[in-house]
């Protein structure tokens, strides 16, 4: 089976029998969340940084609720691209202080993006993921290049957005930029309607 599978196929055939070393947890034990992350098929390639970048901000925006779910903070952005040859490139980056931010996120992953993906192929693909997380409430060093006041009033309007949301729903409130065609499922302008004698 492992020369068949590799070290994956070891561990399914001890699973298959019944051979399983790992600790025995606790009733209560719940995995600590490693990394938070969203993913998604576009419905149609994406073809330049822009149209990439929507899909980023609106990956984003579900990345930045589960963190605050969670009470966590992410200290950096790992990205996955498969371009419509079905090729992955994934490429990751740290912040230099945590965040829950969905634009700094998004934004981590855009300069990602830009500085590594060559263009040979157009994107059908994005999977955004905030990745080495720590407790929302961990002490952060003050560093001398962040404007502490400005990063202040970005948390505060994160929070007023998040509880926009939270009354309101999802929608309540959007960035601008997220109107419009974003080539992504889900999305009201690619849902198939049916014609109304079907219902009857």
């Amino acid at each position: 089976m492992q020369c068949r599978l590799g070290v994956n196929g070891l561990a399914l055939w001890q699973y298959a029998s019944g051979l399983d070393d790992s600790r025995v947890m606790h009733k209560d034990f719940v995995s600590p969340v490693k990394s938070i992350g969203h993913g998604i098929t576009c419905v149609a390639n994406l073809s330049c940084g822009e149209e990439v970048w929507r899909v980023m901000l609106e990956l984003s925006q579900d990345i930045g609720h589960r963190l605050r779910v969670h009470h966590l903070a992410a200290m950096g952005v790992q990205i996955t691209i498969r371009d419509c040859g079905l090729l992955f490139k994934q490429y990751q980056g740290q912040f230099g202080t945590t965040t829950q931010s969905p634009m700094e996120i998004a934004s981590k992953a855009r300069e990602l993006f830009d500085a590594n993906y060559p263009w040979g192929q157009s994107v059908r693909s994005v999977t955004v993921r905030a990745i080495n997380l720590v407790d929302a409430a961990t002490p952060q060093q003050a560093s001398l290049y962040v404007d502490q006041i400005s990063q202040i009033r970005k948390e505060k309007i994160d929070d007023t957005v998040e509880e926009i949301r939270r009354r309101f729903g999802k929608n309540a409130i959007r960035n601008a930029s997220l109107l419009g065609d974003l080539k992504m499922p889900g999305i009201s302008a690619h849902e198939v309607v049916m014609p109304a004698n079907m219902y009857r």
